[in-house]
C-alpha cells in the first residue's frame, strides 16, 4: 500500500471517540518487525523521583518526648535569677525549638534536657525560690555502665529517618555533659502511638560527636522506616573536652530530626498548566466522626487525634444537644469518657479542666492544700438537682502524684452508671483514693438524674501543660457496661457494641501538613509543520521549579516525573524527565516534553498460503520523531487500550524496539517506529484503539524521555474510509473486500 497517502487521525478523531463497554480485539500488539512474544518486554526499574530532606515538626517531637532520666522539676542555679525558663530540665526542652546561647550570667530563654543528678547546692526549682530536692519518679531508671541515659521521641507516623542533629551545652568553653560516644536507635511500630518496648529498638548508627556547642549531624547511610528514635549517651565530655565513661550526667539543648521524602512531580498530559505536588498543605482539622457530628473550634492538633491541652477547645453539637446526656427524674442517665493524657507539669491552678460540659459532667485536675501539704488529684464528677443542696455532686478522684504519672501517656476512663456510682480507672485500674462521694445521693426516685446545663463541651485549659488524644464520650450505657465495674476489660469490650453504648463523640483530628517543597510551573507551546505532510505539529514543554520549604533541602534532584497519561490516575506512569535536571540556589528544575509524533495509521494484509484473509487485518500506528542534540536513541514504549481514558495495556520492547532512520527524503534526521495491533477480527473493525507513545533516549549514560502530545485514536473502519477516498486502486480493492458485508 502507498503509506504516504494515509492521513493523520490522532487529534481529529478524539472528539468522536467511542466508549466501548465490551471488547474482543486481540491484546497482541508488537513493535514493527517483531513477534508478539518479543513485544512484551520487562518493565525497567523506575528512575529516581528526587528526594528532599525535611525537618520533623519540633512540636510533634516535644509532645512525644521521652527519656529514662531527667531533671523534673526543672532546676536553676541562682535563687534570684528570674530566668524566663530554666537551665536544666525535662526531655521536652530538647525539642522546644529554642537553640539558646549565653552563659549562666545571662537571663536564658529556653531550657535544656539533662539526666538527673542529686547536687542541690544553691539550686532552686526553676522560676521559684524553693530549694531543689531530688525526687525519685516512676519513669526514672537507674543509670549505670550498662543502662545509659537516653532521650528520644515519637513521630506519630512512619517516616524515612535520615538525619538527627544534636546540640549540647551552649558554649565551647564548657562542653561538660555533652554526649561523646553515642548509639542512635530507631523503632518501627505498627501503631505509631505505641511507645516501643526493649525488643522494638534497632541500632541505626554508632559514633562519636564532636566536643562543640555547634550542631553535630548524625546522617544514616540508608534511611530507615521509623516511628520513634532514641539517642543514647555511652560516654560524655568533661568541661575540657576529655571523655568520661560511667557517668549519669548527659545533656542536650536541642535535637532535631529529619526525614527523607520523595519529590513527587505530577503532570497531566498533554496541555494542563498545573503541576500537582504530593506534599500539599492541609488545614488543621478536627471533627466528630459519630452519626450526628459536632463542630470543634480553637483546636491545636499535634498528632493524629491528639490535642494540646493548653489551647482550650470548644465542642458544639450540630444535631440537637447530643452531648447533653441528661434525662428526666426516674430515668437512668449515664456517661462514660475515655482518653489518653500526658501531663508535662503539675497543674498550677486549683481547677484545670480536661473535659467538661459545664458542671453536668467534668474531669479536671485539682490542686488543693491539705494540712499544709499540696495535693494533686485527677477528679471526675457529675451534678444532680439543686434540691439536693451540698449532696448534689457525685464525684471520684485519684491522687495524682508526679512520681507515678508525669511525662508518660496514661489512659483515663471515667463513668457515671446513671444511678448511684461514679467510677474512675487509670490505666485500667480502679481508683478512688483521691475522693469518693458516691454515697452523697443514691435514691434516683428523689431526683438522681444528672441535670441539664446550658454549656458546650470544652477540652483543655490554658493552665495545663500536656496533651490529650483519642477522646471518646459514650451515653446510654447498657448493663454490659455498667454491670462490669469490677471487670474493666469486659466493660471496655462492651463499648464496641452500639447496643451497649451510644458513642456521642469520637475525636478525629489530623495535624496540619507543612509542604516539604513548592512547585512553580510554566508551559511553552511550539508549533511546527511536518516536513512530509505539512500538518501542524505541537510540542508542549513544561518547566517545573522545585523550591524546598523552610527547614528542608533537596538531596537528590528529580530524574523522573509522574504523568497522568489518560485521566485515569490508576494508569499513571513514572518516566524519565526530558531535559537535564539542574540545581540552582537550592532549587531543582525539571523539564518535560509532550510532542505530537503521530505520522498516521495504516492497515496490513494478512495472508496465508498465498491467499488474503479478509476476515481480519492488522492496524499500524506510525510515529516519526527527532532526538535532542547529543543524545542517542534508547527505545520506544506504548500505552494503549480501547477507551481514551483507560490506557491500561503497555508495549515495552526495550532494546528490541525496531526503528528506521531517515525514513524519507523529507525526513532526514528523523526516526520512525511503529506499533502494530495484529489479527483484528471483522466484528471489531468499527471499534477504536487508543495509544500514546513514549520515546526514551540517553545522554552521558542517563535516560531521558518525551511523550506523545495526545492519546492517538484509530479504527480499521476509519482507516479504510481514508483509503477508499485517496488510496491506490490496489489499496481500494483490498479495503473494499475487507469491509464487505455478507
Amino acid at each position: 500500500m502507498n503509506k504516504k497517502r494515509l492521513q493523520r487521525l490522532g487529534v481529529v478523531c478524539m472528539a468522536t471517540a467511542m466508549v466501548l463497554t465490551t471488547v474482543s480485539f486481540p491484546r497482541v500488539a508488537k513493535a514493527e518487525g517483531e513477534t508478539p512474544t518479543q513485544a512484551e518486554g520487562a518493565t525497567s526499574t523506575e528512575p529516581e523521583k528526587g528526594k528532599v530532606l525535611v525537618q520533623v515538626d519540633q512540636d510533634v517531637l516535644k509532645a512525644n518526648a521521652m527519656c529514662n532520666s531527667e531533671m523534673n522539676p526543672a532546676i536553676s542555679w541562682d535563687s534570684a535569677s528570674s530566668y524566663t525558663k530554666n537551665i536544666d530540665g525535662q526531655a521536652e526542652y530538647a525539642f522546644d525549638g529554642d537553640e539558646r546561647l549565653g552563659t549562666n550570667s545571662n537571663k536564658i530563654d529556653g531550657g535544656m534536657w539533662h539526666s538527673r543528678y542529686t547536687d542541690t547546692n544553691t539550686a532552686k526549682i526553676a522560676g521559684t525560690s524553693t530549694d531543689y530536692s531530688a525526687v525519685t519518679r516512676g519513669n526514672e531508671e537507674t543509670i549505670n555502665d550498662s543502662n545509659r541515659p537516653w532521650i528520644g521521641s515519637g513521630f506519630g507516623r512512619k517516616i524515612m529517618l535520615k538525619k538527627v542533629t544534636y546540640m549540647g551545652r551552649y558554649t565551647d568553653n564548657n562542653v561538660s555533659n555533652n554526649i561523646a560516644d553515642y548509639v542512635l536507635y530507631y523503632a518501627n511500630m505498627d501503631n505509631p502511638n505505641q511507645e516501643p518496648g526493649a525488643d522494638d529498638w534497632q541500632i541505626a548508627k554508632e559514633g562519636t560527636l564532636a566536643a562543640t556547642s555547634a550542631a553535630s549531624d548524625i546522617v544514616l547511610d540508608t534511611a530507615k522506616e521509623a516511628t520513634h528514635f532514641k539517642l543514647v549517651g555511652k560516654t560524655a565530655y568533661n568541661s575540657n573536652g576529655s571523655k568520661v565513661g560511667n557517668t549519669q550526667l548527659v545533656c542536650a539543648r536541642e535535637i532535631k530530626v529529619y526525614e527523607l521524602k520523595d519529590i513527587d512531580i505530577n503532570l497531566t498530559a498533554p496541555t494542563s498548566a498545573d503541576a500537582t505536588p504530593s506534599e500539599t498543605g492541609t488545614v488543621e482539622s478536627a471533627g466528630d466522626i459519630s452519626e450526628s457530628p459536632a463542630t470543634i473550634t480553637g483546636v491545636v492538633v499535634k498528632n493524629k487525634n491528639e490535642l494540646d491541652l493548653a489551647h482550650p477547645v470548644t465542642v458544639t453539637s450540630t444535631t440537637g444537644d447530643k452531648l447533653d446526656i441528661t434525662g428526666e427524674n426516674n430515668k437512668d442517665d449515664s456517661v462514660l469518657i475515655q482518653f489518653q493524657i500526658k501531663l508535662k507539669e503539675l497543674p498550677s491552678e486549683t481547677d484545670s479542666v480536661i473535659v467538661a460540659k459545664g458542671d453536668q459532667y467534668k474531669i479536671a485536675y485539682k490542686r488543693q492544700t491539705w494540712n499544709n501539704q499540696t495535693i494533686y488529684r485527677i477528679k471526675f464528677w457529675v451534678t444532680g438537682p439543686d434540691s439536693l443542696g451540698d449532696a448534689r455532686w457525685k464525684e471520684v478522684g485519684c491522687n495524682f502524684t508526679d512520681a507515678t504519672y508525669l511525662n508518660k501517656w496514661i489512659t483515663v476512663t471515667a463513668m457515671y452508671d446513671g444511678t448511684t456510682a461514679t467510677k474512675l480507672w487509670i490505666n485500667g485500674i480502679s481508683k478512688s483514693d483521691g475522693w469518693n462521694s458516691n454515697t452523697a445521693y443514691g435514691n434516683r426516685n428523689a431526683g438522681a438524674a444528672i441535670v441539664h446545663k446550658e454549656a458546650n463541651v470544652t477540652i483543655g485549659d490554658s493552665t495545663i501543660n500536656g496533651y490529650i488524644k483519642d477522646l471518646k464520650i459514650y451515653s446510654g450505657l447498657g448493663s454490659s457496661v455498667t454491670g462490669n465495674q469490677t471487670n474493666y476489660s469486659a466493660l471496655v469490650s462492651a463499648l464496641s457494641d452500639s447496643a451497649n453504648a451510644t458513642k456521642v463523640f469520637d475525636l478525629s483530628a489530623t495535624p496540619a501538613v507543612t509542604p516539604a517543597y513548592t512547585l512553580a510551573t510554566t508551559w511553552n507551546t511550539e508549533t511546527k509543520q511536518d516536513p512530509e505532510t505539512q500538518l501542524d505539529k505541537n510540542t508542549y514543554t513544561e518547566t517545573v521549579t522545585v523550591t524546598p520549604a523552610t527547614n528542608a533541602s533537596i538531596v537528590t534532584a528529580p530524574e523522573a516525573v509522574t504523568v497522568n497519561i489518560d485521566e485515569n490516575t490508576g494508569n499513571n506512569k513514572v518516566i524519565p524527565v526530558s531535559e537535564d535536571t539542574v540545581l540552582e540556589n537550592g532549587t531543582a528544575k525539571v523539564k518535560y516534553v509532550f510532542e505530537d509524533m503521530l505520522r498516521g495509521g495504516s492497515l496490513r494484509m494478512i495472508t496465508a498460503n498465498g491467499e488474503t484473509d479478509y476476515t481480519k487485518t492488522s492496524m499500524r500506528f506510525g510515529y516519526d520523531f527527532k532526538l535532542p542534540a547529543d543524545t542517542t536513541f534508547d527505545s520506544c514504549a506504548w500505552y494503549y487500550g480501547t477507551t481514551a481514558n483507560d490506557l491500561r495495556l503497555s508495549l515495552t520492547p526495550g532494546a528490541n524496539t525496531k526503528t528506521i532512520d531517515n525514513p524519507t527524503a523529507t525526513k532526514q534526521g528523523y526516526i520512525r517506529s511503529n506499533i502494530v495491533f495484529t489479527n483484528i477480527a471483522k466484528a471489531n473493525f468499527d471499534r477504536d484503539i487508543f495509544a500514546r507513545v513514549l520515546v526514551k533516549y540517553t545522554k552521558d549514560g542517563k535516560t531521558y524521555s518525551k511523550m506523545g502530545a495526545y492519546v492517538d485514536q484509530n479504527s480499521v473502519s476509519s482507516i479504510a474510509e481514508k483509503i477508499k477516498n485517496s488510496g491506490s486502486e490496489t489499496e481500494k480493492n483490498y479495503v473494499n473486500e475487507l469491509t464487505k458485508t455478507k
